[in-house]
């Protein structure tokens, strides 16, 4: 019997349709959530928040190694099976947890943290325990493609967060009591990931502990790992430097406007997490359908991302008193210099992500790396001089330079060269609009924001920025 042959966008949108339906209900959610945290926490309490989540978020992924990620890519590949990686991942996992509470309540010590941000270090690290079981079966789920059931769990979980998380702070526990939300939302999450598993029918969940295979696991996740390490030391150095450096009210400043691009550019984290499995199994069958569908995805990026950059760039301060008080004043130009990294985020996150897919992880972790270390470099010598506004210019340079490579890398293999044409039309017409923003910006926030989006419209249908026939294979596939 001939097999029917895969639709790679059909399987990509359909996982991404899904994801991003999710994606919006929880980005719009959490986007009102962040605003109120902020606003009811003060520039001061969410700068300590947002230190230990930080702190934790730089130095945890020492303590994952990138093995996830490698069993995901594996089973996706049909390269093992639950029965063989499931248990191996977890015992691992769940010791360098446990060594992690070990080891980062001291390092923060060691950092001259006041005791209420080491108390928050312990916490939130306590977490990595229970994520040693629940990240584990999330990848299960993410190698069957059966993203429709992740994005259920994101949503019904990230809700409860939210409720929990809310009444905390009505109720004054401050930014601690946010950190013990997590031992709430765990625990139910894990239950309803594996009542999901058994649902669909995958597995059977079958644990087998090989102790011989933990270092051939550690071994194979280090390419990956080392992509977490640059990836999550670039997010998240500046904002443990400068807690060592400033006061945690800049911390807060920096946190909130770097937290909304962040809100931003998540709106692609559907897209980003249903196609590295995907594009991992076409390759092996049909590479030039992956270098085809890469290359257009680029274009849609841009096409979102430079416009965004654009507004915000002109709008940033009133956007950012808007949002969050009048209190949040400097974050406006912190928020109008890194904006110009939402396109850049979203070009380099798509590349990683293509790269690992295509089995190129590890010159995409060289260039993370790479990126990593010149930001770190950057920020221990001009933070101190020129606190935040050095960090978003650090950070903009710096995903600027892997963007740089990244194209380098994928260039010549994903054949980018075909959509030149369109990208230049992107950047013409998001300029024109930013004219046509800065015009108006002296009259009112909302006039302005309506202006850009009307003039990029009318000149996106002008330039023929849209492909009419992808548009409407798009809602023929998404109606299916």
């Amino acid at each position: 019997m001939q097999t029917k042959k895969r639709d790679l966008a059909e399987i990509i949108l359909r996982n991404t349709i899904f994801m991003t339906v999710a994606g919006w209900i929880l980005k719009l959610a959490n986007f009102f959530y962040l605003i109120v945290v902020i606003r009811l926490l003060g520039e001061h309490g969410y700068g300590q928040y947002a230190t230990v989540l930080a702190f934790v978020g730089m130095f945890g992924v020492f303590f994952e190694l990138g093995m996830t990620q490698y069993v995901e890519r594996s089973l996706a590949r049909g390269e093992g099976t639950i029965r063989d990686l499931l248990g191996n991942l977890i015992a691992l996992r769940l010791l360098l947890a446990l060594a992690a509470l070990l080891v980062l309540p001291p390092v923060a010590l060691l950092f001259g943290y006041e005791p209420i941000l080491i108390t928050g270090v312990l916490i939130y690290t306590g977490i990595f325990v229970l994520a040693a079981f629940l990240m584990p079966l999330i990848s299960i789920l993410n190698a069957s493609e059966r993203f429709d059931a992740v994005a259920s769990l994101q949503v019904r979980s990230q809700l409860l967060g939210i409720g929990a998380g809310l009444t905390v702070l009505l109720l004054g526990s401050g930014f601690l009591g946010l950190l013990w939300v997590g031992y709430l939302v765990l625990p139910l999450q894990i239950l309803m990931t594996l009542q999901s598993i058994r649902r669909l029918g995958i597995g059977p969940l079958q644990v087998k502990l090989q102790v011989r295979e933990w270092p051939l696991l550690l071994k194979a996740g280090v390419p990956f790992g080392l992509t977490s390490l640059a990836l999550t030391f670039n997010f998240h150095a500046d904002t443990v430097i400068l807690s060592a450096l400033r006061s945690s009210s800049e911390v807060g400043w920096y946190s909130a406007a770097y937290g909304l691009i962040f809100k931003l550019v998540a709106i692609a984290d559907g897209l980003l997490l249903t196609m590295t499995p995907s594009l991992a199994r076409e390759h092996i069958t049909d590479p030039e359908r992956v270098r085809v569908w890469t290359s257009e995805t680029v274009t849609w990026l841009l096409f979102f991302g430079l416009p965004a950059a654009v507004g915000l760039s002109i709008l940033g301060t009133p956007i950012a008193i808007l949002l969050f008080g009048e209190s949040f004043g400097p974050s406006g130009p912190v928020l109008m210099l890194i904006a110009w990294d939402i396109p850049l985020l979203l070009f380099t996150a798509f590349c990683g992500s293509t790269a690992v897919a295509v089995g190129l992880e590890w010159p995409a972790a060289a260039i993370y790396l790479v990126s990593t270390t010149l930001n770190i470099i950057l920020n221990l010598i001009f933070i101190p001089m020129y606190g935040i506004m050095a960090a978003a210019a650090i950070t903009v340079f710096t995903d600027g330079v892997s963007a740089i490579l990244f194209l380098w890398l994928l260039g010549g293999r994903m054949q980018f060269t075909r959509i030149a044409s369109r990208m230049f039309r992107i950047v013409v017409a998001s300029a024109i609009m930013g004219l046509a923003v800065l015009l108006m910006s002296g009259f009112n926030l909302f006039v302005a924001m309506f202006t850009g989006v009307f003039v990029y419209g009318v000149l996106a249908l002008a330039l023929r920025l849209i492909d009419q026939q992808q548009l409407r294979q798009g809602i023929a596939k998404f109606r299916k």
